[in-house]
């Protein structure tokens, strides 16, 4: 049998492909051929967009911050309540239940392989900057209707960066859900500490 016609493929539709090859075999185990493989097409299709594996990997790390950021975005774009913003984002951040859209070991390994590789460490500390950056325009929103007061709003949302992170850390690490739930629910606490804001979400927001 032929390869299927490539006219219509782009960058996404083989970031996602990627993506599950990865999900099976870890950024070590994913080659370029795989990937075609998986596709039906030829792997210089992939070799024309990215160039290498290690072009592949770099465009990965954006793919899975972007998907990340715009399932906050995708969340919250209905919202015009900055209460309900606040405890929507608070919700996704540390969400002990699984009920909001969760990164996975695929998300996690990219922090593996920055440890190992400063272009890929680079590329992931653009990618955190680009969340604090998001942070810092919701909280100057809080701010704006009474729901926060912070002096530094960037230290602030690194702050709050830092404890969702880690906070997915032990989330993929422990295998206790109720532990679990206790370590939420203490990110939330010192989030709101952070926010000046620590009874602000049992109050009634016009």
């Amino acid at each position: 049998m032929g390869r299927k016609s490539i006219s219509h493929i782009r960058k996404p539709e083989i970031l996602r492909h990627t993506y599950k090859v990865v999900e099976e075999e870890g950024f070590k185990g994913m080659t370029i051929g795989k990937i075609a493989k998986r596709m039906g097409v030829n792997s210089g299709l992939l070799i024309h967009y990215f160039k290498s594996k290690e072009g592949l990997i770099m465009e990965m790390v954006d793919f899975l911050y972007e998907t990340s950021m715009n399932n906050y975005l995708k969340e919250l774009e209905a919202l015009t309540s900055s209460k309900e913003r606040m405890e929507t984002l608070l919700g996704i951040l540390f969400d002990a239940s699984g009920t909001w859209p969760q990164r996975d070991a695929v998300f996690w390994s990219c922090y593996a392989m920055g440890f190992r590789d400063e272009n890929i460490r680079e590329r992931i500390r653009a990618m955190m900057l680009k969340f604090i950056e998001f942070g810092i325009e919701e909280i100057a929103g809080w701010e704006e209707t009474g729901l926060a007061s912070v002096e530094n709003k960037k230290r602030a949302s690194a702050k709050i960066f830092a404890l969702s992170e880690g906070f997915g850390i032990v989330k993929n690490s422990l295998d206790d859900p109720e532990l679990i739930k206790e370590v939420a629910d203490f990110f939330k606490t010192t989030t709101l500490k952070i926010l000046n804001c620590k009874s602000a979400l049992n109050q009634e927001q016009p």
